[in-house]
C-alpha cells in the first residue's frame, strides 16, 4: 500500500477515523489523504467558504492531534488543502476539501490519489436512522472500486445531535 485516503465529516467519528488512518499510516509509511466534502445539496442552508474553512480548521485539529506537532513540517503545495510531512518516516499527510456530491468526490478523489485504501466513519444510527438519511459510508463501499475500510465508533448518546435539523426532523416522522 502507499496511499490511505481517509474521508471525513464534522461529526465525532471523525477522531475515530483519523486515529486509524495515521495508526495504519505511520506503520505502514504510507501517504494520508483527508478529505472532506462539502455537500452541493441546495436544499442545505449555509455558505460553501464558511464551511470550508470550518473543514480546514478540522483537518488541522486532526492532523495536530494524530500526528504530534513537533513532527510535522508543512509543505509547499498548489490547491486546497494543507500538506505535512510527518518525522522520519517520511510519511505525507495532505489535507483535501472538495465540494459536489458527497459519495461521487469520495470515490472520484480515491482514483485520482490512486488510493488502496478509503477508511469512512460509520455513524451507527441504526436501521431506522440510515433508512431515512441514507448511509454516506454503505454507498461509498458499493461504488468506490477501492477497497473501502468502515470505521465504527463510539456510539455516544448525542449521535443525533450531528444532524441538522431537516434530518432530525425527517427521521422523526417515521
Amino acid at each position: 500500500m502507499r496511499t490511505i485516503l481517509a474521508a471525513v465529516d464534522q461529526s465525532h467519528h471523525a477522531h475515530d477515523v483519523i486515529s486509524r488512518a495515521a495508526e495504519l499510516a505511520v506503520l505502514l509509511r504510507n501517504d494520508l489523504v483527508v478529505l472532506s466534502v462539502v455537500s452541493s445539496d441546495p436544499m442545505k442552508q449555509f455558505n460553501i467558504i464558511d464551511e470550508q474553512h470550518r473543514f480546514a480548521s478540522l483537518h488541522r485539529e486532526l492532523i495536530f492531534k494524530h500526528f504530534p506537532e513537533n513532527s510535522l513540517a508543512v509543505e509547499p503545495h498548489n490547491g486546497n488543502g494543507g500538506v505535512y510531512k510527518y518525522g522520519t518516516p517520511g510519511v505525507r499527510v495532505q489535507s483535501r476539501i472538495l465540494s459536489g456530491n458527497v459519495v461521487d468526490k469520495i470515490c472520484e478523489c480515491a482514483e485520482e490519489v490512486n488510493a488502496d485504501i478509503v477508511l469512512v466513519g460509520s455513524r451507527g444510527l441504526g436501521n431506522i436512522g440510515s433508512l431515512v438519511l441514507g448511509s454516506v459510508s454503505e454507498r461509498v463501499v458499493h461504488k468506490c472500486p477501492r477497497s473501502v475500510m468502515v470505521v465504527k465508533g463510539e456510539r455516544l448518546k448525542g449521535d443525533w445531535e450531528g444532524l441538522s435539523t431537516s434530518q432530525k426532523a425527517g427521521a422523526a416522522r417515521i
